[in-house]
């Protein structure tokens, strides 16, 4: 077989396998519109939206709050995907992601810390959690460079920053009022109940934003995979793109933090899923890395709905759950090194 002819099909199958994932995004969409106290058919969720023919108690469910909540889903979703399949591939470990390496507890942090701060200002909140989260990944990157860890060291150091931060927004939580107190715990234990369609879009806006000036470093980012000295032989300034792709993460991870607060394990578990379907070429794994996300966000959404019936589980603790049996079976098979 030709090495065109072969290319052209493996492009043929990867963009099979998105289209896939995208049919799969509207079946889990519509089924999570519908799930929840009072349960909704498709038809009914179509006929709503489409046609117009629904009454206004189910017109109030389905615009304002449930498709706000799922689309919301999606794009967070989408957010932690890709930030957990930059995070790999920069850092060349199958295991990192904004939860793992405490960027997600280190923007809540600085989140809680602007609660306390700045009395539930917007501004303050998402300004702190910036600069947190920015300081726990550069500090992380550059402990890794000074002495040359590498492997699951990097997220053992990580876990490490997760209880630190963990401690110290315990701390903020100890100082802070009742009502100050409710609001940090939402952070926490991370939801979708306060999504709204401005929110939805601000995020859709920082996301596309990253993702389209990811694609143009694709090539960079696929030099990357070949290591540091491969990568700089091909004339890739390794150093400046690491960077400033922890920077855009940070700034994707700490608008999503500001929206819905921490949901752990998302972008491990997408990128993993995402790299063993499509494989590494940037292109299509970042794409791919963000519609898993959605999908593992959708279907999380979902079953915090199903657990137990009229009763809505914040999703931070679904995610976690799976997350945490999905990185326990990843350090049992690949060893700790």
């Amino acid at each position: 077989m030709k090495v065109g002819s072969f290319y052209k099909e493996l492009v043929l199958k990867r963009l099979i396998y998105l289209a896939i994932a995208l049919g799969l995004l509207l079946i889990c969409l519509v089924v999570d519109i519908g799930l929840g106290p009072a349960k909704y058919s498709p038809s009914t969720i179509i006929n709503a939206i489409f046609f117009n023919e629904s009454n206004e108690s189910i017109k109030v469910i389905l615009f304002d709050i449930r498709i706000p909540q799922a689309l919301m889903a999606i794009i967070a979703g989408a957010v932690l995907g890709l930030s957990g399949a930059i995070m790999q591939t920069i850092l060349a470990n199958p295991l990192a992601s904004p939860y793992t390496l405490g960027i997600g507890s280190a923007a809540s942090f600085g989140a809680a810390l602007g609660i306390l701060l700045f009395d539930g200002a917007f501004f303050g909140i998402s300004s702190l959690a910036f600069i947190f989260s920015t300081i726990s990944i550069l500090a992380i990157y550059f402990l890794s460079k000074r002495i040359f860890l590498g492997g699951s060291t990097i997220v053992l150091i990580g876990i490490v920053m997760v209880f630190i931060y963990q401690s110290l927004q315990a701390f903020v939580i100890y100082l802070a009022n009742e009502i100050e107190v409710s609001s940090i715990v939402f952070w926490t234990f991370g939801s979708l109940s306060r999504a709204t369609y401005l929110n939805c879009l601000i995020l859709f806006i920082a996301f596309s934003i990253v993702l389209v000036i990811v694609l143009m470093k694709s090539w960079e980012l696929n030099a990357l995979l070949l290591g540091d000295e491969k990568a700089q032989s091909l004339g890739v300034k390794t150093f400046k793109i690491k960077i400033s792709m922890l920077v855009l993460i940070s700034f994707l991870t700490t608008i999503c933090v500001c929206f819905v607060g921490t949901i752990g394990f998302v972008g491990l578990v997408g990128a993993h899923i995402a790299r063993l379907i499509i494989g590494s070429e940037q292109r299509f794994f970042l794409v791919f890395s963000s519609l898993v996300g959605s999908l593992l966000l959708l279907i999380s959404s979902s079953i915090s709905k199903s657990v137990i019936d009229g009763v809505v589980f914040p999703i931070g603790i679904i995610t976690s759950l799976i997350g945490a049996i999905f990185f326990l079976s990843i350090l049992l098979k690949k060893g700790i090194k």
